[in-house]
């Protein structure tokens, strides 16, 4: 699971918070088609260096109906000057049809073969591996390189190479991030072999709930220690989410379809068996139809 720049749910958004509502129509950004609403505006992603059209709420009757969803778009300004990408947040139980496609898919920890113990995660993690929290004197340049990694990966399957510096500044602000909590894998005396990183105290405006983000996990090495060590640092999430008495939730990537189908469905599927469930899902409509 990795990072992004997108607000998550924690119920799938069926429905938007009063106060988000509000403050969209304050920004005018709130509209309405046939007495539903939905929330659009231009976004920047500055990892794809791309600007889009970012439907971050929409009333599930918009979004069943194909035709009422391009008459919205219309009304956002999707037909307004060159074409552009347009992204729209829908609950987990609505699918698109192409030439949509999923962009990013967001899961919540609700139990199951990976759940943590009142222990913690010791149960996953064969000596010598441990987990530990992150010293901020001797991980924090490693924890900085795999975000970098997480980001510019995450953009390559997207079919873009990311500018280093644009990703060294992301990963950089998540690093000086007040709410950030990193841990780390380690074998033996040997240094870190992969992270754990956390947002506390992360917020979603359309739901208007908050909840633990699951930036990161990453292990680098041979794969056994690589599956122990991402069982040992998920299962650290896990118990650091219930402590706090908040949801867990990260999210997949999904590589566009030309370069990678069914990668990302494939990695979400594997999730969900192991104890997450999909909250909701950011789909994509590329500006040019051949990239779908």
């Amino acid at each position: 699971m990795s990072n992004s720049a997108h607000p998550v749910g924690i119920t799938g958004a069926t429905h938007a918070s009063p106060d988000y509502l509000a403050a969209a129509a304050e920004a005018e950004l709130l509209h309405r088609l046939h007495g539903q609403y939905f929330v659009a505006d231009e976004q920047h992603d500055p990892l794809l260096d791309e600007r889009r059209l970012l439907v971050e709420f929409c009333a599930e009757s918009i979004l069943k109906d194909a035709t009422r969803l391009a008459e919205a778009l219309r009304i956002a300004g999707a037909g307004n000057g060159a074409a552009r990408p347009i992204v729209v947040r829908a609950p987990a139980h609505i699918t698109l049809a192409e030439p949509w496609h999923r962009h990013l898919t967001y899961l919540r920890h609700t139990g199951g073969p990976a759940d943590a113990s009142p222990e913690g995660p010791a149960r996953h993690r064969p000596a010598p591996l441990t987990v530990r929290p992150a010293d901020p004197d001797t991980d924090e340049a490693a924890i900085a390189r795999w975000l970098v990694k997480a980001l510019v990966d995450g953009s390559a399957g997207h079919g873009v190479a990311a500018d280093p510096a644009t990703a060294d500044a992301v990963a950089r602000d998540i690093i000086e991030a007040p709410d950030r909590v990193s841990f780390v894998a380690t074998q033996g005396d040997g240094p870190a072999i992969g992270h754990l990183t956390l947002l506390g105290q992360a917020h979603d405006p359309v739901t208007g709930r908050d909840y633990i983000d699951l930036v990161d996990v990453l292990v680098e090495g041979d794969a056994g220690p690589r599956r122990a060590g991402t069982a040992a640092l998920t299962a650290t999430a896990i118990a650091h989410a219930r402590n706090a008495r908040l949801p867990l939730i990260g999210n997949v990537i999904h590589p566009a379809p030309h370069l990678a189908a069914g990668h990302g469905d494939r990695v979400v599927a594997s999730l969900v068996a192991d104890g997450w469930e999909v909250d909701h899902v950011f789909w994509r409509r590329p500006a040019d139809p051949d990239d779908a």
